[in-house]
């Protein structure tokens, strides 16, 4: 009997790993945007009212974007992970169309919008 439980087990290892959770648990919680930076200073004010006006919200390997006009939800990949950045795609970005965010500490995270163009984020409740 003892064999037969470990061989149960050794065979529903993977799955149990399948219905983990996936994603980043970094990413994981709900975000608040609370400014904007890269633009110039003419669009600054429009810049920082759109990043107030943005949460975004990750559980496990969903993703789901927030603004008070549009809500876009997803499931994401992480393409690399390190100390202080994640790298991700979604399954509605085409294979180049990486997301990176780069953790400055445990309660603010920056979202690389364009090149040199960020929104930063604090974690909400």
């Amino acid at each position: 009997m003892t064999r037969g439980l470990a061989l149960v087990l050794a065979l529903a290892a993977p799955l149990l790993v399948a219905c983990g959770h996936g994603g980043s648990e970094r990413l994981e919680g709900k975000w608040k945007g609370k400014s904007a930076e890269g633009v110039s200073p003419e669009a600054q004010a429009a810049a920082n009212a759109f990043a107030v006006d943005t949460e975004i919200d990750v559980k496990g390997d969903a993703i789901t974007v927030i603004t008070s006009r549009d809500k876009q939800s997803g499931t994401y990949r992480v393409v690399r992970e390190d100390k202080s950045q994640v790298t991700i795609v979604t399954d509605k970005d085409g294979p180049t169309d990486a997301q990176t965010f780069t953790l400055v500490d445990d309660k603010t995270l920056k979202w690389n919008v364009l090149d040199g163009k960020t929104i930063t984020f604090v974690r909400g409740k």
